[in-house]
């Protein structure tokens, strides 16, 4: 009986120490949303890009300058600056005051996406949970739930989904405060512009609160090459 006792004790020390280290091994998660914010803003370039919906395009010149995205739209004219840095976040309009209103309206023609879609603001919310690794596109990447903890979000919850090897924004899907899916975000592909990764193309889709299965509508936020060129 003894014996027996001993080996329980001996197979209980392993378990709990595989789980401790099965533990120890998970990265946390504000560490990966940190490395993917300065993986889409810690460098400098300026390029062309344009959203496109349907045969609707709207052009646009995208200035990065280390935190800082400064999208300047074409037709209308208008100017978006998305701030990603530990001291200042947000959206600002071209005279540098902070957007309060209109953060849920689309900032093109036709685009299912919104300035709340462009400042990827989700990337700060304090409450973040790993919920463990899935396959994007064939890509191990890590899955994290984001909440914001107050309303004042169209989402309630975020997820996103971060290339294991390169910690680069794979897949967002944004749910509204019934649990619907509203948005999904997904990378279909890169290109490097002068020795640096940048997207290429991203898919935005919409979807209403009937159907989570079939998007309305379909953007496709995508960059063409350096600007002037």
């Amino acid at each position: 009986m003894a014996k027996r006792q001993g080996w329980t004790v001996v197979a209980l020390v392993v378990a709990l120490a595989a789980t401790v280290l099965a533990q120890a091994e998970q990265p946390d998660p504000q560490e990966l949303l940190r490395e993917a914010r300065m993986a889409s803003t810690n460098k400098e370039a300026a390029v062309r890009g344009q959203l496109r919906a349907g045969k609707v395009t709207t052009p646009f010149t995208l200035t990065v300058n280390f935190g800082k995205l400064r999208f300047d739209f074409e037709e209308p004219s208008r100017v978006l600056e998305v701030r990603l840095d530990d001291d200042s976040t947000g959206v600002f309009d071209g005279k540098g005051r902070a957007l309060k209103k209109g953060m849920q309206e689309p900032v093109a023609e036709g685009a299912a996406v919104t300035a709340e879609d462009l400042s990827l603001g989700f990337l700060y919310w304090p409450d973040a949970r790993l919920m463990g690794k899935e396959s994007v596109r064939t890509r191990p990447a890590w899955k994290i739930e984001l909440r914001p903890g107050k309303r004042g979000s169209e989402f309630a919850v975020v997820r996103v989904w971060l290339d294991e090897a390169s910690g680069a924004l794979l897949r967002i899907e944004g749910f509204d405060w019934q649990g619907k899916l509203l948005r999904r975000f997904e990378v279909v592909s890169g290109q490097r512009i002068d020795g640096q990764w940048m997207l290429k193309q991203m898919r935005i889709e919409k979807f209403g609160p009937e159907n989570g299965s079939r998007p309305l509508a379909r953007s496709y936020l995508e960059i063409l090459g350096k600007a002037g060129s």
